[in-house]
């Protein structure tokens, strides 16, 4: 994850999601030549199950169903030509998608957002 120049904006997108991953990724390429990965994530909330998409440049070993991830990110609200209208779609688009098993680089990225968001709100 690249660090923010936190004194250059104004607001923050920062999302932190930790939970299991519940579709095999679907991989297209773009017009422009690049990859995009989608998949979803389940977490457990107080009020249950909730099912995120989330989307990946590139491709990720990683993301594979059943695989507990945390996912450092931004959600982003897209919109694209669906037949003859206009669909939107809320997604988490991640910057890393980090096993659970690596403690060591969960902590670190975590750390990194959990700077950030320190460092916006003058903490």
């Amino acid at each position: 994850m690249s660090a923010i120049a936190v004194d250059e904006i104004d607001n923050l997108n920062i999302v932190v999601l930790v939970g299991e991953v519940t579709s095999p990724p679907v991989s297209r390429e773009l017009p422009s030549g690049s990859v995009v990965s989608t998949f979803d994530v389940a977490t457990v909330t107080e009020n249950g199950r909730v099912s995120v998409p989330v989307s990946l440049e590139g491709e990720s070993e990683v993301a594979v169903v059943g695989a507990e991830v945390c996912i450092i990110g931004i959600v982003r609200r897209r919109f694209f030509r669906s037949g003859a209208s206009v669909a939107s779609r809320t997604e988490v688009v991640a910057q890393s998608v980090i096993s659970m098993r690596r403690r060591a680089q969960v902590r670190k990225a975590v750390g990194k957002a959990t700077d950030n968001l320190l460092a916006f709100l003058d903490v």
